[in-house]
C-alpha cells in the first residue's frame, strides 16, 4: 500500500536539487488537481512542462500518506460523473490517457443519520433521488418537483459561467450583461436560502436538500446557489473512486507530463516570480534558484498568488485587493483512523457516512470551547473499503477518515510554530479534541470503532503547512455570491505571461480544480477546448 505514486512501478516526480536546469514551455507552481491537470494538458499537446511542489509528494489533496502499514487519502473522497457519457468522465479519462480506472461505490452512495433516528440513503439514480425524497416528504412533493426542475435548469445555464474565465475579463463582463438582458437570472448572486425560501421549502426538507452542503463548506444562508444546484447534479448517478486509491490520479496526470519529457520537481519552495520589462518569465526559489519559462501558471490558489508570488504593485492593486478581500473556506479536523477486524460486518461500508447531531441549517462550526459539545456533522470514509485492490492481510488491516469543520481562528495563536515541534499547550487541546471526536464516534458507529487500533488528527494547521491552503481552508475560497461574482478570479492575470488556476478559479473540490485545469490549459492552447464541450 504505497502512497507513493507510480505509473508502471515508476516513481513520477523527482526531489528538487540545486543546479537544476531545463529548457521548459510552461512552468506549474503547485501539483494540487488544477496543476496537474493543466499540466497534463498542455503535455498532451507537446508541452514540455515543469510542476513545482513544495512539500515531499506531489498531488495535493489527491495524495495519499501512510503510517505503520495504513493509507489515508488527503482529499478524494468521491467523484462525481464520471460515466464514459459525462463531460468529467471524458475530461478525466483523456488526461489520463484512458488509464485510470474508477469504481462506483454503488447503492446508495451517501448515507445521512441524524441524532434523533432520522436516516435516508442517495441512490445513484436521478429518478431514485426524486422517489426518496417524496417518500419522505408526501406533504411538499410539488414543491420538490418544482425545485429538481429549478436545479436542472440551473446547472444547464451555468456552464457559460466557465467558458467566460478562460477569456478576457470585458469579455466576460459583456457576456454576463448579454445574459442579463435575455432575462437570465444570476443564479450565482443568489443564495440557496433564497431559493429554498422562493420554492416554499420547509422544515426538515430544507437541510435534506442541502445535505451536500459538506461537499463545498458553506451554509444555505451563504452559499451561492449555482454551486449547490451543479453538486446535486454532479451526484445524481452515484459517485466513483479511483482503483488503487486517490495517489492514482497524481500518478497518471503527472506521469502524461513525463512522458511529454516535462518533469516534477517535490521540496522546490516557490517564493515568487522573476519579472522582466513588465512579463513573468519564470520562478525564484527559497534557496534562490531562478526557473525561467515564457509561460507561469500558479496553481497554489488565489490568495497565495496574491499574498505571495506576485510583485507589490499587483499586491496592491484593484486586482489584488479584490481577490484578498474574499472569505476563504472553512478548516477543518480530519481524523485518521486504523482499524484490524471486519469492519464491513461491524456496518462500515464503501458509502460515505454523515452523521448529524442538529437539524439547524446556520450551524457549521464545532464549538470546541463546549467542553460537552458535539461536532455538529461528522463525515466518515473507509478508502479502503472503496478500493478493489485493497488488501487487509490476515489482520483485516482498513482505514477510516473523519472530517467535521472548525473555525481557523482557534489554531491562529500556535500559526507561526514549526510543524511537528508545535508547543506542549497545542498538543494538549489536539489530544482533548481528538478524544472527543473518538467519544463521538464510538457513541454512533460503536461496533465499528471497537475495531479502531490506530488514530492520528490533522488540524487547519497541518493543511496549512502540507497544502499552504489559506488558513488551512479545505476548498479555497468560500463558495459565496460574492466569490463567484468576483471577475479577477479567472485563467488570466494582470501581469503577462502569468495565469491562473486550480479552485478558486471556476469551481471547487477535484473535478472542479480539474476543470480548472483544462480551462488554463485551453487558454495556453485553444486546442485543449475541444475536451471541455
Amino acid at each position: 500500500m504505497s502512497a507513493i505514486p507510480t505509473l508502471d512501478g515508476r516513481k513520477v516526480y523527482d526531489t528538487y536539487r540545486p543546479g537544476v536546469t531545463g529548457r521548459w514551455d510552461a512552468i506549474v507552481v503547485g501539483s494540487g488537481m488544477g496543476g496537474m491537470a493543466c499540466a497534463a494538458a498542455l503535455a498532451r499537446h507537446g508541452r514540455r512542462v515543469l510542476v513545482l511542489e513544495q512539500h515531499y509528494v506531489p498531488g495535493g489533496f489527491t495524495h495519499s500518506f501512510a503510517r505503520k502499514g495504513w493509507r489515508w487519502d488527503a482529499g478524494v473522497h468521491a467523484l462525481g460523473e464520471m460515466r464514459p457519457t459525462d463531460p468529467p468522465g471524458r475530461m478525466l479519462r483523456w488526461l489520463t490517457g484512458g488509464r485510470l480506472e474508477l469504481e462506483p461505490l454503488g447503492n446508495p452512495y451517501d448515507t445521512f443519520r441524524f441524532h434523533d433516528g432520522f436516516r435516508i440513503d442517495l441512490p445513484d439514480r436521478r429518478a431514485g433521488y426524486l422517489a426518496v425524497l417524496k417518500d419522505a416528504f408526501p406533504e411538499q412533493a410539488t414543491q420538490i418537483e418544482r425545485y429538481v426542475e429549478t436545479v436542472r435548469q440551473v446547472a444547464r445555464e451555468a456552464m457559460p459561467f466557465f467558458a467566460l474565465k478562460s477569456l478576457p475579463e470585458a469579455v466576460d463582463v459583456a457576456g454576463s450583461r448579454l445574459l442579463a438582458l435575455a432575462g437570465k437570472r444570476d443564479w450565482w448572486g443568489v443564495t440557496t436560502a433564497r431559493v429554498l425560501d422562493e420554492h416554499g421549502i420547509t422544515g426538515k426538507l430544507r437541510t435534506v436538500l442541502t445535505l451536500h452542503w459538506g461537499y463545498y463548506g458553506s451554509l444555505p444562508h451563504e452559499s451561492s446557489f449555482a454551486i449547490h444546484a451543479l453538486t446535486h447534479v454532479h451526484f445524481w448517478n452515484g459517485a466513483y473512486y479511483p482503483r488503487g486509491g486517490s495517489q492514482q490520479i497524481a500518478a497518471h496526470l503527472l506521469g502524461a507530463v513525463r512522458e511529454a519529457g516535462g518533469e516534477t520537481l517535490v521540496r522546490a519552495d516557490v517564493a515568487g516570480l522573476v519579472v522582466e520589462r513588465g512579463r513573468a518569465v519564470g520562478v525564484r526559489l527559497r534557496d534562490g534558484a531562478e526557473l525561467r519559462a515564457p509561460v507561469v501558471v500558479s496553481a497554489a490558489g488565489a490568495r497565495t498568488t496574491v499574498e505571495r508570488l506576485v510583485p507589490d504593485r499587483l499586491r496592491h492593486s484593484a486586482w489584488g485587493r479584490s481577490i484578498v478581500a474574499l472569505r476563504d473556506s472553512p478548516g477543518y479536523l480530519c481524523l485518521n483512523l486504523g482499524f484490524e477486524g471486519d469492519i464491513a460486518a461491524a456496518g462500515a461500508s464503501r458509502a460515505n457516512l454523515w452523521l448529524f447531531e442538529t437539524w439547524e441549517e446556520r450551524l457549521r462550526f464545532w464549538d470546541l470551547a463546549d467542553p460537552d459539545s458535539r461536532a455538529p456533522i461528522l463525515y466518515v470514509s473507509f478508502p479502503s473499503l472503496k478500493d478493489p485492490d485493497h488488501d487487509p492481510g490476515p489482520e483485516q488491516r482498513h482505514t477510516g477518515e473523519c472530517i467535521t469543520f472548525v473555525d481557523a481562528e482557534l489554531f491562529a495563536r500556535w500559526a507561526g510554530t514549526e510543524q511537528g515541534r508545535r508547543p506542549a499547550d497545542y498538543q494538549a487541546f489536539k489530544r482533548d479534541v481528538e478524544d472527543r471526536m473518538v467519544a463521538h464516534l464510538e457513541a454512533r458507529i460503536p461496533d465499528v470503532m471497537k475495531h479502531a487500533v490506530y488514530r492520528e488528527l490533522s488540524t487547519p494547521l497541518s493543511t496549512e503547512h502540507f497544502a499552504r491552503a489559506s488558513g488551512g481552508a479545505i476548498y479555497g475560497l468560500e463558495a459565496t455570491p460574492e466569490r463567484f461574482g468576483c471577475k479577477r478570479l479567472r485563467t488570466r492575470t494582470p501581469l503577462p505571461g502569468l495565469y491562473m488556476t486550480g479552485v478558486d478559479v471556476a469551481s471547487l473540490g477535484v473535478v472542479g480544480a480539474m476543470t480548472s485545469g483544462l480551462l488554463t490549459a485551453a487558454t495556453l492552447e485553444p486546442r485543449v477546448y475541444r475536451q471541455l464541450v
